[in-house]
């Protein structure tokens, strides 16, 4: 009897487990559509503690009629590009997440498309920074249209998500910037809708803070005493600058030599400058050196 019990019990806990995998599996959620160039992408949410639960995702479409399965994707993917369509005509899409048992779940929300034709991308794209803030500028790609910034790491590719909340109507956009930091940034026109209709991207704007070089202080100038020299000049532009490197000549034949650094525009050389000599001082950019600022023939000369 004790036999018998003992099998029964295991075989109901594997009649469970076998009941447990042919329920029907969560379905995904949040299907958006989006036209972009040639493409509908399709994107959807699913909870990634719920993969292992599941064998995948069936994308659906229908023309006009019944929904057709037109791809099948892993249970990690979250995205879906169409190529097959025309502009102008009307596009529904659904979601199916199926399980390792081929159960199908209930449908995910249904997404209605019309793609219209794209609008031109926008030119003449250019950058500025000031302190911590980076201003990206474009020419208008044309009446009503919107824009979508979209930006990425090095070692990343650009995002489907825009930077921006809200497509812009401005034909600028502000970001914050670090300096220790490489971006790259693309814009792209879009003719607005919950599709957006997007363009193609603009060209990409590289932002590599390792190169940048600053300008060259202006205005250099030596208050010269018998027992210093005090250096002054103008701060550059540039609010990236990291700091100054003062250069000194007293002969040409062992030419400028480095003598210090300054955070400040200003500089205190205390050897007594009772022979003549040159100075050069330079701006620091994140990683390379501007070109010298240079006041000659620097020396003390008695009051008559």
């Amino acid at each position: 009897m004790l036999a018998v019990y003992c099998l029964s019990s295991a075989c109901g806990a594997k009649g469970d487990l076998t009941l447990k995998s042919y329920e029907k599996p969560s379905p995904s959620s949040g299907l958006k559509a989006i036209h972009r160039e040639s493409e509908i992408v399709l994107i959807w949410e699913f909870p990634k503690d719920k993969e292992p639960l599941i064998k995948g995702f069936y994308v659906m479409k229908s023309t006009g009629g019944d929904f057709e399965k037109t791809a099948f994707f892993g249970s990690d993917k979250r995205s879906y590009k169409d190529t097959d369509f025309e502009t102008g005509r009307e596009y529904r899409y659904k979601v199916l997440t199926e399980s390792p048992r081929g159960v199908t779940s209930n449908d995910s929300n249904i997404v209605t498309i019309k793609p219209r034709k794209v609008p031109s991308p926008p030119v003449n794209i250019s950058f500025n920074i000031e302190d911590e803030l980076l201003t990206l500028k474009w020419k208008a790609a044309g009446e009503g249209i919107l824009y979508n910034i979209y930006k990425r790491d090095e070692a990343e590719i650009y995002p489907l998500t825009p930077l921006n909340r809200e497509p812009l109507k401005e034909t600028f956009f502000k970001d914050t910037f670090n300096v220790k930091k490489s971006v790259y940034y693309t814009v792209r026109s879009l003719a607005g809708g919950e599709i957006r209709d997007e363009g193609p991207a603009s060209e990409e704007i590289t932002i590599i803070p390792p190169e940048f070089v600053p300008s060259d202080p202006e205005g250099l100038q030596a208050v010269v005493t018998k027992e210093n020299v005090h250096l002054i000049w103008k701060e550059p532009p540039e609010t990236w600058i990291t700091g100054y490197r003062i250069y000194r000549e007293i002969s040409t034949e062992d030419g400028f030599i480095l003598i210090g650094e300054s955070q400040a525009p200003s500089f205190l050389d205390r050897e007594s400058p009772l022979t003549k000599r040159n100075y050069r001082v330079t701006a620091l950019g994140p990683s390379k050196e501007g070109p010298p600022a240079e006041i000659r023939d620097v020396e003390y000369r008695k009051p008559r």
